[in-house]
């Protein structure tokens, strides 16, 4: 997409953020086009995802009222909670946050959020729907001197961040199913994906992906496989950027404790909201299935698994984790 057309897509959801109606010669004339092409503008924001409906001589209206995130005032309040050493950046479209931050694009401390991906990610390839405006999806870049066999737990660390971030925004209740998934009463919040590249000895890039459901529509969810919630169903309603910035700020003290201490600083935590413990649980790994009941992390943030041959550590990587009734 040009950067034209992503400039015109912005001024267009500028003004019809408020969902009132507004109409087509009206928003024609705020962007100098023609109404045919803010048709086709009003198409292309539906295929990403944006729910709205259309009358006669009353125009188009959103079916709910959204902001997007300002990247200045998302800068300003970091720095204004100690923060200031932290870049930030917000895409209205791209691939995927991760990718964007890999390579060239890597920075340390760089929060680059999107307000739609084409093609966001979960764990394991699995596509992350993305609709445009309505949830998080961000990454965040961290260099580090620790061992990537250190680094087992990091997923762990991110989620109880996020819960951390959630709690001081009047949201409990969450709780965590290993190794990465955010969920509440067994639906799924959110999810975590990290991905590692540099020297594995040391001075690792850290890309720190977190996709997070606010207030999907049911349109852009039916590609969802498994039952998912919205944030905004639980309790006070709360804005995209008021979580982002309470969040990353959560992480950044994580981050660091964790380099300190490793992942036994926050095994108390992590049993406190981990969803398996004491939960009859099948681990499918290379073709081979386990089953077993959850029995809380070790402190590397490996799963124990009590089987009946006793309690076996289960690593994430290549692994998915299924409750069994």
């Amino acid at each position: 997409m040009t950067e034209h057309r992503d400039q015109q897509l912005r001024q267009l959801i500028s003004l019809l953020k408020d969902a009132d109606f507004h109409s087509g010669q009206k928003l024609a004339e705020e962007l100098s086009v023609s109404r045919a092409y803010i048709w086709k503008l009003m198409q292309q924001l539906e295929e990403l995802g944006l729910e709205f409906e259309s009358v006669t001589r009353k125009g188009y209206r959103l079916i709910k009222p959204l902001q997007l995130i300002d990247a200045e005032n998302l800068s300003k309040s970091m720095a204004q909670r100690g923060l200031s050493d932290w870049q930030c950046e917000v895409l209205l479209l791209t691939d995927s946050t991760n990718e964007q931050l890999k390579g060239e694009g890597f920075r340390h401390k760089k929060l680059l959020a999107a307000e739609y991906q084409s093609a966001g990610r979960g764990r394991r390839g699995r596509q992350w729907v993305s609709p445009l405006a309505s949830n998080l999806y961000w990454s965040t870049g961290w260099q580090t001197q620790m061992p990537v066999q250190q680094l087992g737990g990091l997923s762990l660390v991110v989620g109880l961040a996020i819960i951390n971030a959630l709690g001081n925004l009047g949201i409990k209740g969450v709780q965590l199913k290993w190794p990465n998934d955010i969920r509440y009463q067994g639906k799924k919040l959110g999810g975590i994906l990290i991905e590692l590249s540099g020297d594995v000895a040391g001075a690792l890039q850290v890309i720190i992906g977190v996709g997070l459901n606010m207030q999907m529509g049911a349109t852009a969810a039916k590609q969802i496989e498994q039952q998912w919630m919205n944030l905004n169903e639980i309790g006070p309603e709360i804005s995209r950027q008021q979580l982002l910035t309470e969040a990353t700020i959560e992480l950044s003290r994580a981050l660091e404790l964790f380099e300190l201490q490793g992942f036994e600083a926050f095994r108390d935590a992590w049993q406190e909201v981990d969803e398996c413990y004491g939960q009859k649980v099948t681990i499918l790994q290379q073709n081979q299935e386990l089953k077993g009941i959850g029995a809380g992390v070790d402190a590397t943030g490996a799963l124990l698994l009590q089987t009946g041959k006793g309690i076996m550590p289960i690593y994430a990587g290549e692994v998915s984790l299924r409750f069994r009734h």
